[in-house]
């Protein structure tokens, strides 16, 4: 199985906050729903790795946010972003040259994220499915996409200081990043001594394996001493 590599970028951060209004940053919202993307992957999913171009409030130039996900040879990017200037709603943006590819992200990624956005009374800021020359979508060499959120200076500030809001959208990003990638759902154990449960499939390696967990290769080879909030399981038919 070929692990499949997620970049995601919350944009903005350090010197640059990004759209503010109502007591609100952009820096920092972007980063508290791309990091519960990353938490919800991981969790969720198997077959993949997923970084961010930032996890703390620093500033990168767009240029080096581009070349962060080429030299990760990532297999998806995802800019995400918080807008303004008094609209509403969510969209979206790939390249303006739009490949079959990035034409299939948008769709899926939109798909989720409206459904989801709907239960809060969000909807699409006019067309959802925008094209652009951004610099982010220009210079990466895989598949990228660009989110607005919704609002910071509009009514959608109070779904902005919504944690609920926040958290089901990072995961419907999410869930579409996983339709678009073909990744399989690991299943999870709910038990207090058992937080996450993995399915070794067919190709799957040792090293891949460690790093679904984040730990270390010895630990995963002397099962024994694996911590015990990991459950592993030897999949059917996976030699």
């Amino acid at each position: 199985m070929m692990t499949k590599k997620i970049k995601i970028d919350p944009g903005h951060g350090g010197k640059d906050p990004g759209a503010v209004g109502n007591g609100l940053q952009e820096k920092d919202l972007v980063l508290t729903i791309s990091k519960l993307m990353k938490e919800y992957l991981e969790d969720n999913y198997t077959g993949h790795e997923v970084q961010l171009t930032r996890s703390t409030d620093v500033f990168h130039e767009l240029s080096k946010r581009a070349k962060i996900a080429n030299d990760y040879d990532a297999d998806v990017f995802i800019s995400n972003h918080v807008n303004a200037g008094k609209g509403t709603g969510y969209e979206s943006y790939v390249y303006t040259n739009a490949s079959a590819a990035l034409k299939a992200l948008q769709n899926v990624l939109n798909d989720e994220v409206l459904a989801t956005a709907r239960k809060y009374g969000l909807g699409a800021h006019g067309e959802d499915r925008k094209r652009a020359n951004y610099q982010v979508l220009r210079e990466t060499k895989m598949p990228a996409i660009l989110t607005e959120l919704c609002y910071i200076d509009s009514k959608d500030n109070k779904l902005l200081k919504n944690d609920d809001f926040l958290k089901d959208m990072a995961h419907a990003y999410a869930r579409g990043v996983a339709k678009f990638l073909g990744l399989l759902k690991a299943k999870v154990v709910t038990s207090a001594s058992a937080k996450r449960y993995y399915t070794v499939a067919k190709g799957d390696t040792v090293s891949a394996i460690a790093r679904e967990y984040d730990t270390t290769i010895a630990k995963i080879k002397d099962w024994n001493n694996l911590d015990s909030k990991y459950t592993i399981q030897i999949g059917q038919n996976c030699v």
